[in-house]
């Protein structure tokens, strides 16, 4: 039997090379493996990567012999986690390498040899120039974790910003947040900056601006139907139906009802527009309901 998915993208049949290399715009380069991605900038002084995506530091260079013999002069780590630059050690030696002060912290907590200690931080701002080229770092706040920043190229009007908004993909399991309040301040804020471009770290290809306000409103949209789906669900009418004497499971079927209430108001609009809809709503829906319980009243 066919699973109705909704909306879908088919990761398109990888070259025999192992991964896919596209010229964003002059001299900066997107690299994927067909589900993570990242880029590196080819200045005339040499270049500047980011994320060197766990699994694939062989294939990601020699994608960058393709097009450069310059060394690599600085790394930069848009957030600590590993799948994303797991194969960090494969490119460190000799290379400058800058994150967020809080992705120094965890790191020098975790005292992982695949993922070394950068040298520079920052807190809110910082920017590289190299080559003639500037790359600005930018901090909005914890959103999907601490330390996750934004990695912009004004003069090219490309944006980076992991795990966050990837093009027509609602968000990962639970909106994958410490913070979902911060995680769309952070949206909000990256949609201020002047990209036409961006790169989500997941997904084949780069999204477009419209696909990132496009994933905004999806945010927004399941906080009204979560709102929405606590005022038609009686936190009291549950628990009397409910079969069971442990209070807890009684709590977690109030959950269930009102995630599938969200899930029911969203349906008719996002599952055929976003991929992952089936998959993770509820979990969003959830995510509001924590949220909307000890936060900020609905």
């Amino acid at each position: 039997m066919a699973v109705p998915d909704g909306y879908i993208e088919l990761i398109p049949t990888l070259p025999k090379k192992g991964y896919l290399l596209q010229e964003l715009a002059k001299d900066v380069y997107f690299f994927s493996n067909g589900v993570y991605n990242n880029l590196f900038i080819v200045t005339s002084e040499g270049v500047i990567l980011t994320d060197p995506i766990r699994g694939t530091g062989p294939l990601l260079k020699k994608a960058m012999a393709e097009v450069t013999t310059f060394p690599i002069k600085v790394m930069i780590y848009t957030h600590p986690h590993l799948d994303h630059i797991g194969d960090a050690s494969l490119f460190a030696e000799g290379v400058k390498i800058i994150a967020h002060k809080e992705t120094q912290k965890l790191l020098q907590r975790y005292k992982d040899p695949a993922r070394p200690v950068p040298q520079i931080t920052f807190g809110e701002k910082s920017a590289i120039e190299l080559g003639g080229v500037r790359v600005e770092l930018i901090y909005p706040g914890d959103g999907h974790g601490k330390g996750n920043i934004m990695v912009y190229l004004p003069q090219k009007k490309i944006l980076m910003f992991v795990d966050v908004a990837t093009p027509k993909s609602v968000p990962f399991k639970n909106f994958s947040t410490v913070d979902i309040y911060g995680q769309i301040v952070g949206l909000k804020r990256a949609l201020q900056l002047d990209f036409e471009t961006y790169v989500a770290g997941h997904l084949y290809r780069p999204g477009k601006r419209s696909e990132m306000e496009e994933v905004l409103k999806y945010y927004l949209a399941s906080k009204r139907a979560n709102a929405e789906a606590m005022r038609r669900v009686n936190i009291r009418e549950v628990m009397q139906k409910s079969q069971s004497k442990d209070i807890e499971r009684k709590m977690g079927e109030y959950y269930e009802a009102v995630a599938e209430e969200c899930y029911r108001l969203l349906k008719p609009e996002w599952k055929p527009r976003l991929m992952g809809f089936e998959a993770f709503a509820r979990g969003h829906c959830d995510t509001w309901t924590a949220f909307h319980r000890t936060h900020k009243d609905p």
